[in-house]
């Protein structure tokens, strides 16, 4: 350890300068291959995911936690320039300050650090949103090797075709079948509402304070007016809520509102709202996953996530009138 002081015996000062730690020593395949006695091959195809492999479980696991345990990292070029990958996906997301995006990027991005990969988040529009093909530019200059794209919607010219880059619709229902991985929230509260004898009319807007308030103040309009109202978006409740204290209606005594999907902040409005926690996390890996599927060249297809999905009951729910 090093001492700095002044004022020695003979009024002079004098200094000891601290030593630098020694550099921790970067793990190799071959470290790993000793410490678990097998052929640094085998240490290799268990670390760059070789599909082809034929390897014991138990090994397969000590492998891996040896790797954890000596901090290996592998070279990311020289991988790359071997499998022609760039270990790297773009997600496109049409809100980045919608904090139900932050959760199901968190899910996304740890799945993707697990299955050594990097993502990087763009945003884009969902006033114009652009078809799979018009990312191809990423996929060509080595940038991604694939697309989560939670922007698209079913727009008819935004078909894939052959040539557009390994991607899936997160979220979203894509224009073609095969690359969706969604949750089933319109089949759910449908079901829950022919259980219950209820009958459902569904309003599209944007996913935005302004598209809450436009779609609450049309259907205050035409009437007659429903008992509850189901948000998709956390960002259109606040509009939904606003338009409802403009349009004097009672929340919960004339209305009911419940929010798809939960965030903390609903329990500080003024009628905190209850919510349906949906499961953005869980989606988020099983994208992941399918898009890594379809950029490994496997057979894939639509993804439905349905689970874990929670009620947080709060105080702008009422019996019906």
């Amino acid at each position: 350890m090093g001492v700095e002081s002044s004022g020695g015996p003979d009024g002079h000062s004098s200094r000891t300068t601290a030593r630098p730690a020694a550099p921790r020593r970067v793990s190799r395949l071959v470290d790993i291959a000793e410490a678990v006695g097998v052929h640094v091959s085998t240490v290799s195809r268990v670390l760059n995911g070789d599909p082809a492999q034929s390897i014991r479980p138990e090994i397969y696991e000590r492998i891996l936690d040896t790797a954890r345990q000596q901090g290996y990292r592998p070279n990311a070029l020289a991988r790359a320039l071997k499998r022609r990958r760039t270990g790297a996906f773009a997600f496109v997301v049409p809100l980045l300050r919608n904090p139900i995006w932050a959760r199901l990027q968190r899910g996304a991005l740890q799945r993707a650090r697990e299955r050594g990969y990097v993502v990087m988040i763009m945003e884009e529009p969902t006033e114009d949103p652009r078809p799979p093909g018009d990312y191809c530019y990423l996929v060509e200059e080595s940038r991604a090797d694939g697309l989560l794209l939670a922007t698209s919607l079913r727009v008819p010219d935004h078909g894939s075709g052959v040539s557009g880059p390994p991607h899936v619709y997160v979220n979203r229902r894509g224009p073609d079948r095969g690359n969706d991985v969604i949750m089933d929230e319109p089949g759910a509260v449908r079901r829950a509402c022919a259980a219950r004898g209820l009958s459902l009319a569904v309003r599209h807007a944007a996913p935005t304070e302004d598209g809450g308030w436009d779609a609450t103040t049309r259907m205050l309009r035409r009437g007659p007016r429903p008992t509850v109202c189901g948000v998709g978006s956390l960002n259109q409740v606040f509009g939904v809520m606003a338009a409802l204290r403009d349009a004097g209606v009672d929340v919960p005594g004339e209305m009911s509102v419940v929010s798809f999907d939960e965030d903390e902040c609903l329990a500080y409005l003024e009628v905190p709202v209850t919510s349906v926690s949906m499961p953005l996390p869980e989606l988020g890996v099983a994208a992941v996953d399918a898009l890594i599927t379809r950029v490994e060249g496997a057979s894939a297809g639509d993804v439905v996530v349905r689970e874990p999905m929670k009620l947080l009951k709060r105080g702008s729910v009422a019996p019906p009138p």
